[in-house]
């Protein structure tokens, strides 16, 4: 079944048992060029749909929806809603589905995360044939791009290389203070078939490779499919038949997850790190907890605000100032100074979250 989610009352959940590049570094704001264009608006409400492997708030798109609608409101659009994802993150059939129902549905837009580039080409091709516009976001274009390349508005994204590449250096880093040269680690993959998990996996592989002082000792890997309960699951069967000192998660479910299984198993937060990545607002508490010592952050209002931007600069004739790619940047998040400087407090307003947790 689809994941219905209502998130107001202008959102309309689907009826479904459901080139050039330019490269741009995200800023936390993006002007509005097409607001003093509100004019040239169409007099009915545009249609646009959501199809993405998440669309729980906490999660980046989830957020990343709130900055797209945002920005569009503040431009004075008028627009319907309608947004669908599948029951998991690893459901390619289902956003499949998803998207070949939305090319039924007389869209002008679709804003888009994928579950798999190339496992959701054959609904992302159906969306193009059916004259909708596409905005990606997540995933980067190809290098020999995409059958659906002239429907592509342009691709929000950033590099999962160097969102890994991040996460493990930091971990070398961290060990070399406490003067550990030798650091065993447990790593939890996405699913086998994830683009994402590859690119993520690579980089922080890389960054073990590229510490010439440090010998580092894999003692685990496994699957753990971006899900939280799986993730849980493997960080006890880990727990029981290793010795480790860090754990590295390639998503937040899977970190928040693995942080939970070390502390109902009797671990101190950090005496076993827990290297995340992608700053949900969970992960982001467990970061200002101590309970994750790492996330690299990269901020999904602004990305969606990049999108909607694009949808604007399109619907008011002015497609050729588009940013084709536009790139978000990817601090570090590991402290609550750290969060404060680089999480909008829209999305996570960290000293809030400390005052309520502490004076419960």
């Amino acid at each position: 079944m689809m994941n219905n989610n209502n998130v107001s009352s202008t959102v309309k959940n689907m009826p479904i048992p459901i080139w050039r590049i330019s490269a741009l570094v995200l800023s936390i704001s993006i002007t509005t060029s097409a607001m003093a264009q509100e004019d040239n608006f169409p007099d009915d409400p545009i249609r646009i749909g959501f199809a993405a492997h998440s669309i729980d708030l906490g999660a980046i798109f989830g957020q990343l929806r709130e900055g797209f609608r945002n920005h569009l409101d503040e431009a004075g659009l008028e627009y319907e809603f309608y947004q669908a994802a599948p029951d998991t993150p690893s459901s390619h059939a289902q956003m499949v589905q998803n998207l070949e129902n939305f090319a039924t549905q007389d869209l002008d837009y679709v804003l888009m995360g994928p579950t798999s580039l190339d496992l959701n080409e054959p609904g992302l091709n159906s969306i193009a044939e059916s004259g909708a516009k596409l905005l990606m976001t997540d995933y980067e274009r190809p290098e020999g791009g995409v059958p659906y390349d002239e429907a592509v508005l342009n691709w929000v994204v950033y590099s999962h290389d160097e969102m890994g590449y991040k996460t493990g250096d930091w971990l070398m880093h961290h060990f070399r203070g406490q003067g550990n040269f030798e650091p065993r680690i447990v790593m939890l993959w996405g699913p086998a078939d994830s683009e994402i998990s590859e690119a993520r996996g690579g980089g922080v592989k890389k960054a073990f490779d590229e510490a010439e002082d440090m010998t580092v000792d894999i003692v685990y890997e496994t699957y753990a499919d971006f899900d939280r309960d799986l993730a849980y699951t493997q960080t006890e069967r880990a727990l029981a038949a290793y010795d480790f000192d860090a754990i590295v998660a390639l998503n937040s479910y899977m970190s928040v997850s693995a942080s939970s299984a070390l502390m109902a198993n009797g671990r101190e937060p950090g005496e076993i790190v827990v290297a995340g990545m992608g700053g949900t607002i969970a992960e982001l508490e467990g970061v200002a907890l101590g309970e994750i010592g790492v996330a690299p952050f990269r901020d999904p209002r602004s990305m969606g605000r990049a999108s909607a931007e694009a949808l604007l600069q399109h619907l008011t004739g002015n497609e050729a100032d588009i940013d084709k790619t536009v790139y978000a940047t990817i601090p570090v998040t590991e402290s609550v100074y750290s969060i404060s400087q680089h999480v909008p407090e829209a999305m996570f307003d960290v000293n809030a979250f400390l005052h309520e947790h502490f004076n419960r």
